[in-house]
């Protein structure tokens, strides 16, 4: 049943690569035996005082809650107490079995050494369950394809990750994944490419760094690198249409093709420019620049602006003091080659 599931999903994982725990164990026997090792852990009665906490926790707090509160301040241990607490309260939610297995294998990476080898197993079992649940998460694959990785299990790893990139093309971490999943099968050429894309898509981020550190930078990887590198900051539609636009623009080129080349070797890049026209507003009156002046006189202030497209704004001011009282009154006018005059914002006051 859930190696039809699978095929249905798009992933073409039969009951020979599906490992035997997660048709012949107890998901739920799985997650209480880790939290029984995580607990052993913590410091001398604190697991129990976990568990008091819970029985009596009020206002919608649960497990899953208090996991995400640790995982911000990176106690995955501890995360994956809470998760799993929460997971089996309810073994048919995903979201808690999908945290629990991601923590829980954080937990065991960082002491593969000391760790049980169960908590890596169970990871995988918890986010098989999950993607059993709900196959349409990216995020459940991609945690799923890291434990089946992290297993020695090559074929699920690749449909995994695979289809957690299909599901999400624009996320560059699920693309680093399936690269390092394609390079455990051997298919160097593959990695290649899925870390190329990824780079493509976030040359500067720490997940496309800390890959291309990993994985081997072969001839196959250099060439699906320059394939996939097209740095476009389309100059001509972001530049003003003015004179220093002209200018900018330029320099807006040069930046690209600077750009274009360190994406084809490869390195850390710019994906767009900023090509904001940065002028004061005043100045002499030269066709095609953003300028301006103002006239000031006591009791009479005028500002016009003309930019580069023809465009005049002005505000006038004015006003009067007859004895202890003053009066003014304003307003702003503008014109536009297409729409003509029209003014606005017009008031006073005493």
């Amino acid at each position: 049943m859930i190696s039809g599931f699978f095929r249905r999903t798009g992933l073409a994982v039969s009951l020979m690569l599906l490992p035997s725990l997660v048709l012949a164990q107890d998901i739920s026997a799985q997650i209480a035996a880790s939290l029984e090792g995580l607990g052993a852990g913590f410091p001398a009665g604190e697991a129990q005082g976990f568990s008091d906490y819970l029985s009596t926790a009020q206002g919608g707090v649960s497990g899953d809650t208090i996991g995400h509160l640790l995982y911000t301040r990176r106690h995955f241990d501890k995360a994956a107490w809470f998760f799993g607490a929460d997971a089996l309260l309810d073994p048919s939610d995903p979201v808690s079995l999908n945290n629990f297995a991601a923590m829980l294998a954080e937990t065991y990476n960082d002491a593969s050494d000391t760790a049980p080898e169960g908590w890596m197993q169970a990871a995988y079992a918890a986010s098989a369950a999950a993607v059993v649940l709900e196959a349409d998460n990216a995020a459940f694959q991609n945690n799923l394809g890291n434990a089946a990785r992290a297993l020695g299990l090559a074929d699920e790893a690749v449909a995994a990750a695979r289809a957690a990139s299909e599901m999400a093309p624009d996320e560059p971490l699920y693309l680093t994944n399936l690269a390092r999943a394609l390079e455990a099968a051997g298919d160097d050429v593959g990695a290649a490419d899925a870390l190329a894309r990824a780079h493509a898509l976030s040359p500067n981020s720490m997940v496309v760094m800390f890959a291309r550190a990993n994985l081997p930078q072969s001839q196959p990887y250099e060439d699906a690198v320059r394939r996939n590198c097209n740095v476009n900051f389309k100059c001509q539609d972001i530049c003003p249409k003015s004179i220093i636009g002209g200018l900018m623009s330029v320099t807006c080129e040069m930046e690209n093709s600077s750009a274009q080349m360190a994406c084809q070797a490869g390195q850390p890049h710019p994906v767009a420019y900023d090509c904001r026209e940065d002028i004061p507003e005043y100045g002499i009156l030269i066709p095609g620049l953003n300028s301006g002046f103002s006239v000031a006189l006591p009791g009479f202030s005028m500002h016009v602006v003309v930019d580069g497209q023809g465009n005049v704004d002005t505000r006038v001011e004015f006003g009067v003091n007859v004895g202890p009282l003053g009066g003014y009154v304003r307003g702003d006018g503008h014109y536009s080659p297409s729409g003509g005059v029209s003014f606005d914002n017009l008031g006073g006051g005493v």
